[in-house]
């Protein structure tokens, strides 16, 4: 008896194909119709079409998109385990991200998810009128780039087993997922769904060219998440989170900040690093930087007495040399900040800190978005 296929939604051809994405990362095949209608009103009628034997399957992933395009506090419920997500690209700096990821999730006791998005020319093709440009050997670069995809990850998987092997009985949950598209829009995408505590990425090194630099996934994924990010840097030499004693909060005295604090407090907590809350400034000391910097201190003793802390200013006249030459002195193993909602001009005009500290250091960065 042949599996009947129904229409599970009908929606914008952009919506459609995230949809699309979604289920098959929960490994439900469906397929679109009217697809190639991508210009006038027929653009936002298109079916999204699954097996009847998904349905129930696939309506909670549905219902989990509408959830967040309405906004909908996104809540882990507690007795689902903290999740670490691990976007790569089968690089060397994919593999160290991959080794720093294992290692903290095995100190969280979280499960971690291997995400990996590979092109499809299908959904980028460029549209002309109704149809799409689409060349004739098309299909056979699509099941190229998808066998492929599959090899890197197999590869990766491999790698990571035998990082599993040396935890014993404490072996981690790794989960793998491989999505068609643009890869900064389907990590945020997936990310949106999955909810990780963390999410981990390898970047380039500074030596890199600048060209490579601006189009780095890293950087624009961390311009996006909700969730927060660290990136390590392909430079940096790690060599065990038991080495790992610092981590720098730099703070600006802004009410994100003790959001930011709470969230890297149940991050960080298992590592047993000190926590150093540092406020980097002009060349003068401010009174209303002492105040600021005591009543924060006060703050932080009361609510994580328990925790290392401790609160420092930084006089420098160049915030980025300053910046610096505090990691070097104090020993910095890992750097963490706010990154500030900012208008596309701003961003244009002056790039903001953590794009800077991302190419130009070899710390690595945990970044919160505002």
């Amino acid at each position: 008896m042949e599996e009947k296929i129904i229409t599970l939604a009908v929606l914008s051809y952009e919506r459609a194909h995230i949809l699309k994405s979604l289920l098959e990362s929960e490994d439900m095949e469906c397929f679109l119709e009217n697809a190639n209608l991508i210009q006038g009103a027929v653009s936002a009628g298109v079916k999204v079409k699954i097996s009847q034997s998904n349905l129930e399957k696939a309506m909670g992933v549905l219902e989990s998109m509408m959830q967040d395009d309405l906004g909908v506090a996104d809540r882990q419920p507690e007795k689902i385990p903290p999740r670490v997500l691990l976007p790569v690209d089968f690089s060397d700096y994919s593999k160290k991200a991959a080794v720093f990821a294992m290692d903290w999730a095995h100190q969280l006791g979280a499960e971690i998810t291997v995400l990996h998005a590979y092109f499809n020319p299908v959904i980028s093709a460029v549209p002309f009128s109704d149809t799409f440009a689409y060349d004739m050997n098309m299909d056979d670069m699509v099941m190229e780039l998808e066998q492929k995809a599959k090899e890197g990850m197999n590869d990766i998987i491999s790698f990571m087993e035998e990082k599993n092997d040396t935890y014993g009985d404490k072996k981690i949950e790794i989960n793998q997922v491989l999505v068609k598209g643009v890869a900064e829009d389907e990590i945020v995408r997936y990310s949106n769904t999955y909810k990780p505590l963390i999410i981990i990425m390898g970047t380039r090194g500074i030596d890199r060219k600048s060209a490579d630099l601006i189009g780095s996934v890293t950087a624009e994924v961390m311009e996006k998440v909700k969730q927060p990010m660290m990136a390590i840097p392909e430079d940096f030499e790690y060599q065990g989170l038991d080495m790992m004693k610092n981590l720098l909060y730099a703070t600006d005295f802004q009410e994100a900040d003790f959001k930011a604090i709470d969230a890297l407090e149940r991050i960080v907590r298992p590592l047993g690093v000190k926590i150093i809350c540092a406020h980097i400034g002009g060349a003068k000391r401010s009174e209303w930087d002492d105040v600021r910097m005591t009543g924060l201190g006060e703050y932080l003793r009361k609510k994580y007495d328990e925790t290392d802390v401790v609160c420092d200013l930084v006089e420098h006249e160049d915030f980025y040399v300053g910046l610096e030459s505090y990691l070097q002195t104090h020993k910095v193993d890992v750097l963490s900040f706010t990154r500030r909602k900012r208008s596309l001009l701003s961003r244009l005009v002056n790039p903001n800190v953590a794009k800077k500290m991302l190419f130009h250091s070899t710390t690595p960065l945990l970044v919160f978005n505002d």
